[in-house]
């Protein structure tokens, strides 16, 4: 071969190389986010390893129409530069798509000059407390790319018309491993970047160069773009929104567990809602072998009796458990209202059931992978249970409090 075919067929492999980093959004790891109000704003975060020029976002209404992309509203991105384990850099970008008209569809696309993913399409929520649903998926964080993959197509083939997706905690077992979030976006694929994700940080969050500490992993808001309506001092691991007549409350589980509480207490006094559902990784009543969670009890469950807080989402403890409706750390008799509190996981990784509990739980189960289906109405919530095989496990109807009527 002579020498110029063999620089020419170099200069062609290094193209095919640059178009790849750029090309498929799956590598970009697109993922469409919750905002403060989803009724005029969605966010989105995603990464590259080259940088984008002029990164931004292009919004247009989700138009039958084979021209519909002719005319977008652009909205400029933040561009944050992220180093990892490997001393490498990558390119991570936040937006935010403003004044949005409440219950409309939408398709966007993110990049930058010539680089730009495909058309993505979305709904904002609506303004009226109408019915909807949203999925829910315990601990991913191993078996990423073989297990937990079919566990997201699952619930997604399940309620393909979900308004958005939480996990709870522990997205992946250790953060700084730029494999694993590779991985996890993978499973995810192009769900992640039209259903709005509303993550849970767990403790693998902490688990830094294979070190258990005292700071987050710096790679978990650069994947991420989340409401900063939280504590100051944990932007986007403790946030809260609404959603048609539903509060949703994120809390970390990890660390200012009483600073968390007294703001808990303030959100849920002064933000109005029908429902309220609460999200954190450690469980106030645990499934697995060896736990307890005494720490989130002692923290959380005044301020969530005293509210009458209707669903408590958590992972953790690699198991499944369904308590009864609760307060003060027992099942309430029939016609009282208590909170209902739900342990799951959706990845590999299982653990033992734990007998502590068990008086608190009407359903436990271990070695199984999940998924669930949270149907909001007016007069009922249906929290309805299902592993990845599509098998209905567990289905409660939760009433809501007479307090917030």
């Amino acid at each position: 071969m002579s020498t110029f075919r063999i620089r020419n067929y170099r200069f062609t492999l290094l193209f095919i190389f640059v178009l790849t980093l750029h090309a498929s959004p799956e590598d970009w790891r697109i993922a469409l986010c919750i905002s403060e109000n989803p009724t005029r704003q969605m966010n989105v975060a995603w990464r590259t390893e080259i940088e984008l020029d002029t990164p931004s976002v292009q919004v247009v209404l989700n138009s039958p129409l084979a021209k519909f992309n002719e005319t977008p509203v652009v909205f400029p991105a933040a561009t944050e530069i992220v180093t990892l384990s490997d001393s490498s850099r990558v390119y991570a970008y936040s937006g935010a798509m403003k004044n949005l008209h409440p219950g409309t569809s939408y398709a966007y696309r993110v990049g930058g000059v010539d680089s730009w993913s495909e058309w993505l399409v979305f709904t904002t929520a609506a303004e009226s407390t109408d019915n909807f649903r949203f999925l829910y998926f315990g601990d991913p964080q191993n078996g990423l790319r073989s297990h937990v993959s079919r566990a997201f197509r699952a619930g997604y083939k399940a309620a393909p018309d979900a308004e958005f997706i939480t996990m709870a905690g522990d997205l992946v077992s250790v953060p700084d491993i730029d494999q694993q979030w590779e991985d996890f976006f993978h499973a995810g694929g192009w769900i992640f970047g039209q259903v709005p994700q509303v993550p849970v940080m767990g403790n693998h969050a902490y688990y830094v160069n294979r070190t258990w500490g005292k700071v987050y992993s710096n790679q978990w808001r650069p994947h991420f773009k989340l409401p900063e309506n939280g504590l100051e001092s944990l932007p986007e691991t403790n946030y809260y929104f609404h959603y048609q007549g539903l509060l949703f409350v994120v809390l970390n589980g990890s660390e200012q567990l009483d600073e968390q509480a007294v703001w808990l207490d303030e959100v849920l006094s002064r933000e109005k809602s029908v429902w309220v559902v609460l999200s954190l990784h450690q469980p106030l009543y645990a499934t697995g072998d060896g736990r307890d969670g005494e720490r989130q009890r002692t923290a959380f469950l005044l301020t969530i009796d005293k509210h009458e807080v209707d669903l408590v989402l958590q992972g953790h403890d690699h198991t499944f458990g369904r308590t009864y409706p609760l307060r003060e750390g027992a099942p309430v008799k029939k016609r009282q209202k208590g909170t209902v509190y739900i342990v799951s996981v959706s990845g590999s990784k299982q653990y033992k059931l734990n007998p502590k509990h068990n008086g608190l739980f009407e359903i436990t189960g271990a070695d199984t992978q999940f998924y669930h289906i949270i149907d909001v109405e007016s007069r009922k919530l249906i929290l309805s249970s299902y592993s990845v095989d599509g098998v209905l496990v567990d289905e409660l109807v939760i009433k809501p409090s007479k307090m917030r009527q």
